[in-house]
């Protein structure tokens, strides 16, 4: 069957870290030839230290999180400090449909690829920018990743216990950048739809705070209706309960729950044989419950704390109340829905073997996305991407290599060989 693209867009990503690979590695799923873009020096930053490992284990390449997030890809180098270095990209740039940046404001005008260059080199490339902020305003220039742009767009300012005394807690996931990522993707296909119509590409420009915001939505309604900062509330809802994580019987089994109606909060006392709790005048209502919520959580803890997961699950399914096992990884890989889809793939790549990657989360039959395809070694496919698609002789790459233009292992080992 054949892919969305069927290898007929082809994608220049010079971008690092999460965000920005990201878009290119869903382009690559869906069939697009994505073309990964480093230096020998300043190699993506996901891929880990030289410091990690010493040389002869080759730390770059060992990155789970590079090694995920550019799967699919093929990659180059190129050393965009040198005249030479821009000189190659603009070729790439002539012969591709989309370019990927997620540089700092400024640094992509510096090295001569702005927008207004490159289209004049290309009118039909597609280019997105990702700075953390924005090309302008008072903080475009400042630099961020995942946590600082969850705390930049309110995420932050929301995590921590109902009684916590105020401490804020980052998400340990970098919410910003996978968020960033997909807008990104939606972005791009809408201006390639949009290209189809004109003949022409275009800017897009995408600050990964303002893509997070709407995750805090109704915080900020809140604010402009009460004019107040809501509270941390922990795992708490801000109008219904029970609404949270309760511990099991054993070490460290944990449930999810949550009650919606005054008919699935008596369903779940009547399951866990708290009837008598129910009809306390403190939680026979939605509003008394809020009211007395630390009482009603002692109460549904300490009865919850008598199962183990598994039963305490039945049971409150069984009495038609949302609940889910807290599952830690080996769980999550484990778990047999998750198994009988074949949602994770065993890829086997170079220095690190055989390991399980996510795989692509839409289903399409007629146009499968394809998630197998390891990522790129430093360097792998620069003899193929410059023969096949600029047409150099094996001489004129040879010589590329001699000066340090290109390169498949990283410049400081080379330099100390």
């Amino acid at each position: 069957m054949k892919t969305i693209f069927d290898g007929k867009v082809r994608v220049l990503d010079i971008s690092m870290g999460w965000a920005g690979p990201l878009a290119g590695q869903m382009f690559a799923e869906m069939g697009a030839e994505v073309i990964k873009v480093e230096d020998t020096h300043h190699f993506d930053w996901w891929r880990g230290s030289l410091s990690m490992a010493p040389p002869e284990m080759r730390p770059i390449e060992r990155s789970a999180v590079f090694n995920t997030v550019n799967r699919g890809k093929r990659g180059v180098t190129l050393d965009l400090a040198s005249a030479r270095g821009i000189e190659i990209l603009k070729r790439l740039v002539n012969v591709s449909d989309i370019l990927v940046e997620n540089f700092s404001p400024g640094v992509i005008d510096r090295l001569g690829l702005g927008y207004q260059s490159v289209s004049a080199i290309n009118p039909r490339l597609i280019m997105i920018s990702m700075p953390s902020f924005g090309n302008d305003g008072p903080e475009c220039n400042m630099r961020g990743y995942g946590n600082t742009i969850e705390a930049m767009a309110g995420v932050t300012g929301l995590t921590g216990y109902h009684d916590g005394g105020g401490q804020r807690y980052t998400l340990s996931n970098a919410l910003g950048d996978p968020v960033g990522g997909l807008h990104g993707v939606f972005a791009l296909m809408v201006a390639m739809r949009e290209r189809e119509r004109t003949g022409r590409g275009q800017l897009i420009e995408l600050a990964q705070v303002e893509a997070l915001i709407p995750f805090v939505a109704d915080a900020i309604l809140e604010y402009q209706f009460t004019g107040k900062a809501p509270a941390a509330r922990g795992n708490r809802h801000r109008a219904h309960a029970p609404h949270g994580i309760y511990r099991c019987a054993g070490d460290d089994n944990w449930i999810a729950l949550a009650c919606d109606t005054d008919d699935q909060w008596r369903s779940l006392a009547g399951a866990l044989g708290m009837e008598r709790i129910a009809a306390d005048p403190r939680f026979t209502g939605a509003s008394a419950r809020k009211a007395n919520e630390d009482a009603l959580d002692a109460e549904l803890s300490r009865a919850i704390a008598q199962l183990n997961a598994d039963d305490c699950l039945a049971l409150i399914r069984d009495a038609g109340v949302l609940a889910a096992p807290v599952n830690p990884a080996p769980a999550v890989m484990a778990d047999p829905q998750i198994q009988s889809r074949e949602y994770f793939v065993a890829i086997d790549r170079a220095v690190v073997g055989t390991h399980l990657y996510p795989g692509a989360v839409a289903r399409i039959p007629d146009n499968p996305l394809r998630a197998d395809v390891p990522a790129p070694m430093l360097g792998e496919h620069n003899r193929q991407v410059f023969a096949e698609m600029l047409g150099m002789t094996d001489g004129e790459i040879a010589e590329l290599e001699r000066i340090g233009v290109i390169g498949s292992s990283p410049r400081q080992y080379r330099s100390a060989s």
